[in-house]
This record gives C-alpha cells, structure tokens and sequence, in this order.
C-alpha cells in the first residue's frame, strides 16, 4: 500500500496507479493545522527502507493542532538507525521500531520535523538541508564504527507548502520499490546531481514530474501496516 496526500499531483498519482501500487489517498484531518492535515508523515512512520518492511500508523486521537503535538510520528527510522527528537518522539513509536530492529541506534536531534528534513535513501544514507540533523548524523558515525551514516547536506529551501514559508526535501518524496519518487521535478534543484549521485550509487533510480515544482506532501510512504 502507498500512502500519499490528496494535494500530491494528479500526474504522480496516476504514474504509480499505472504501475499497479495499490494508493490510499489522505483526506484532512481535524487533528493538525490544516496546511499538514493530509500529510502521512504526521500520522505514520516507515519502519525500514525496505518496501516490505511495515508502517506504524500512530494514534491520531493523541494529535494536537499546535507543535510538539503534531510531530508525535514524525522520525525516520531505517534498519540501522531511528533519528527523532526525544523530547516529541511518542514512546510506542520507538519500542515498536526497537521491537523490529533490536540493535537500532537511536540519533537525538532538535527538529521535531524529522523525517519532512531527511531522505532515508536506504539503511544508512540520507539526504537533508538541516545542519543540525547532519551534525547529529556524523557525530554517531564517529562515535561507533559499526554505525557510520553518509550524509549529504543540501541548500535548504526550493520546495514548496502553501500556507508556510517553505517546505522541506523528504516531506516531498518517498521511497517506492526501488526508486525515489518526487511530486516535483527534482532536476530543477540547485543541487540535483549531488542528490542523484547519492541516489544512484546506492542502487536507486529517481522519478519525478517534470516542469512542476517541488511540493511538500508530507513524504510518500509505501508499505503495510504493522500489527
């Protein structure tokens, strides 16, 4: 299954039905502020990279309008790593990600927005035009070898959210199979062929709509759901 907002594009959408995903599209929620209230990011979170690994679907009766409140399901978590603020992280979220990856490392940052900052490429490469998430990343890496992130760090803005100021490169993308699909045309990016260094290096190929801009929808998030 992929999850996908409403305000993602029509021609996104209909690429990924013609491939034959089975798409479940968002509609608003009461619970956040109605610029994310179709975002799966906020209400979600991909346990892995993998396409087969699951989503956990958070309890959106515990969401609030206003922030720490509406980040509660916000973090990435891949087979190595579950990067999160501490302090707004919901605790069933991380013993559920500890449940399934027992050796997880836990990377404290101060953005409550995580995974709308970062592009989990795989297991251990990430994409983000925050500072202090690539800080986070290489001081885990030099604190244990077994543990060591590539991070590529990007000029911020260049995306998209109406409503705010701008939105952020994961919340407008996801790993699908084995390509990361933009709502947007990515190659239009000042920093496009680093992106698609990183990408393709790790196995990946990139899909995109072309001549739109790059739009937050909240990430696109593919998988089933975990029980």
């Amino acid at each position: 299954m992929i999850y996908i907002s409403g305000l993602a594009y029509e021609e996104l959408t209909s690429a990924l039905a013609s491939e034959g995903f089975k798409i479940r599209v968002l509609s608003p929620s009461r619970a956040v502020s109605q610029g994310i209230s179709m975002h799966p990011d906020i209400f979600m979170c991909k346990l892995g990279t993998a396409p087969k690994t699951p989503v956990f679907k958070g309890d959106e009766s515990l969401l609030g309008p206003v922030y720490p409140a509406d980040v509660l399901y916000n973090a990435v978590v891949t087979e190595k790593f579950m990067i999160c603020s501490k302090k707004t992280v919901s605790r069933e979220l991380v013993r559920a990600a500890e449940e399934l990856f027992p050796d997880l490392m836990i990377i404290d940052v101060k953005q409550g927005y995580t995974k709308c900052n970062i592009i989990p490429v795989d297991d251990s490469h990430f994409i983000t035009e925050d500072e202090g998430i690539a800080r986070a990343l290489m001081a885990a890496g030099a604190s244990d070898p077994l543990y060591v992130p590539e991070v590529l760090l990007i000029r911020p803005g260049h995306v998209e959210l109406p409503g705010y100021d701008r939105g952020f490169i994961g919340g407008c993308c996801g790993r699908i199979g084995d390509d990361i699909w933009f709502n947007g045309d990515i190659s239009a990016h000042p920093d496009y062929e680093s992106i698609r260094k990183m990408i393709t290096s790790c196995g990946l190929g990139i899909r995109s709509v072309p001549g739109k801009p790059l739009l937050d929808i909240g990430s696109i998030i593919e998988g089933p759901v975990y029980d």
